[in-house]
């Protein structure tokens, strides 16, 4: 999970390990990508800020996808359609809308980036 927002971090760590997830936290893209590749066998699901600064969750995404092209990504946004084609969940969120989306994702293991129509 990636914000730079320490204490959304905090909550949405919180409310995910309280439903049996391993969730790693990074405040910004940089830190997220050297996370990600030092626990790559364990990471499932990429859950990111759109907003943030010096690498957006948008590019971060597009660049943990060059890695593993079957990644799950979940968008948090305060605007709407900020998702760039990934899911996207808008913020502020209901706590089971966001655990219910988590596991949707995690059960289909399937790229989440949608065909452009």
């Amino acid at each position: 999970m990636v914000d730079d927002n320490s204490a959304i971090l905090t909550l949405v760590r919180d409310l995910l390990e309280g439903e049996g997830y391993t969730v790693f936290i990074a405040g910004d893209a940089e830190a997220a990508i050297t996370l990600y590749q030092d626990h790559r066998s364990a990471v499932a699901l990429l859950l990111t800020d759109v907003m943030m600064p010096n690498m957006n969750g948008l590019e971060l995404a597009d660049h943990i996808l060059r890695l593993e092209p079957r990644m799950p990504v979940l968008l948090m946004s305060g605007t709407e359609g900020a998702g760039g084609g990934f899911g996207c969940i808008a913020k502020p969120f209901k706590p089971a809308d966001l655990i219910g989306r988590v596991g949707e994702l995690l059960e289909t293991r399937q790229p989440h980036r949608t065909a452009a129509a």
